[in-house]
C-alpha cells in the first residue's frame, strides 16, 4: 500500500468516532405544549372557569400531563364530561393526567376534555392573557399564555370559541422551537372504506414551528384517482354541505390547523380498491414553505367524539 493511502485510511479511522459521537449528540425534538390554547371569559363572581386547546406531543414518547397551575385560581385539575346514568352529561377529574401519544395530540374542548379553574381569584377578562404552568412526565415544566375569550357559539354541530383559534397563534406561540423547528403533521390516520365505497378521507393535525405562515397546497396518494383538500361548512337550510378549499389550507406560524371530521380534510376521490381498517397507506403534502413530507396513515374507524353541549356552568 502507498504511504499517500495508508495515512488517508488513518485519517478515517480517526475521523469516524467523532463523527458517530456527533451524530449521536445531535439534539431530538422532545416538545410538548398546549397549542391554539383558550380561556372562557367568566361573569363576576364565577367561581371557575375553563381553559381548552389541543395538547400536543412531539417527543419520542408517550407523555402525561402530571399537573396544572395557574395564579388565577386555587386549583387547575384534568376533568372530562361523560355520559353518566340516565344519559346525563356528568364532569368527573381525569385520574392519572392527560396522556399524549407520542406524535400525536388530545384534544381539550367544551363537552370534552378540558382544564378545570377552581377558586378563580378574579373574573377572567375576555382580551387579557392567562399564564398556565404544565408539568409533563417526560418533557418538564412547560409554560404557556392563552388569551382570554368570551363564550363559545354554536357551529354546526361544533364547540367554538367565539374567535378562530385556528388563526392566530398566542403570543406564546412565538418563540425559538430548536431541534423541533419545522413543519410536524401529528395523529394522521384515515378512514376505511370497502370496495363498494367511492371515496375516504384523511385527517391529522398539521403543526408549524417556524417564523413563517405556511399553506398546505395539495396532496398525493397512489389508493385514489384524485385527492383535493377539502372543508365541511354550514350552508342553506343549516345543511352541511362540502366543497374544496381554493388556494390550499393555510397554517399560521406557530399554530396548529386540524383536519378532522365534519371540518377540513384531505378527501380521497375515486378509490382504486378497499381500504381495511389496520392497514395503512401512504400520503405525501406539498406545502408552500416547508419541505414536502411524506406520511404512513393507519386506516381506522373514527373515535367517538364526545357530544356538544353548553359550557355555562363549568
Amino acid at each position: 500500500m502507498k504511504p499517500l493511502s495508508l495515512w488517508l485510511l488513518l485519517c478515517l479511522v480517526l475521523v469516524a468516532p467523532f463523527a458517530a459521537t456527533a451524530a449521536d449528540n445531535a439534539p431530538e425534538c422532545s416538545l410538548a405544549s398546549l397549542f391554539n390554547g383558550y380561556a372562557r371569559a367568566t361573569p363576576a363572581g364565577a367561581p371557575t372557569g375553563a381553559v381548552f386547546g389541543l395538547l400536543v406531543n412531539l417527543g419520542a414518547e408517550t407523555d402525561t400531563v402530571r399537573s396544572i397551575s395557574t395564579d388565577a385560581a386555587e386549583a387547575a385539575e384534568m376533568h372530562e364530561i361523560v355520559i353518566g346514568e340516565g344519559d346525563v352529561m356528568q364532569m368527573r377529574p381525569v385520574e392519572g393526567g392527560f396522556v399524549i401519544p407520542s406524535q400525536d395530540f388530545l384534544t381539550l374542548a367544551p363537552g370534552g376534555l378540558h382544564i378545570m379553574l377552581i377558586g378563580l381569584k378574579q373574573p377572567l377578562v375576555a382580551g387579557e392573557m392567562l399564564d398556565l404552568v404544565f408539568e409533563f412526565e417526560h418533557a418538564g415544566t412547560v409554560e404557556v399564555r392563552v388569551p382570554i375569550q368570551e363564550n363559545v357559539v354554536m357551529e354546526g354541530d361544533m364547540m367554538q370559541p367565539a374567535t378562530d383559534m385556528t388563526a392566530e397563534p398566542s403570543p406564546a406561540a412565538v418563540t425559538d422551537w430548536g431541534a423541533c423547528a419545522g413543519m410536524h403533521v401529528v395523529g394522521a390516520w384515515a378512514r376505511p372504506a370497502n370496495a363498494a365505497m367511492p371515496n375516504s378521507a384523511a385527517y391529522a393535525l398539521l403543526l408549524n414551528l417556524t417564523a413563517v405562515d405556511d399553506v398546505l397546497l395539495s396532496a398525493e396518494t397512489t389508493v385514489s384517482e384524485v385527492v383535493e383538500l377539502h372543508e365541511m361548512l354550514m350552508g342553506d337550510g343549516d345543511v352541511m354541505q362540502m366543497r374544496p378549499v381554493e388556494g390550499g389550507i393555510a397554517v399560521p406560524a406557530g399554530a396548529a390547523v386540524e383536519l378532522r371530521p365534519g371540518g377540513l380534510h384531505v378527501m380521497l376521490i375515486g378509490l382504486k380498491g378497499e381500504l381495511a381498517a389496520g392497514t395503512t397507506m401512504d400520503l405525501a403534502l406539498t406545502f408552500a414553505e416547508s419541505e414536502p413530507l411524506t406520511l404512513t396513515l393507519p386506516i381506522r374507524e373514527p373515535a367517538e367524539a364526545p357530544a356538544a353541549m353548553s359550557m355555562s356552568g363549568s
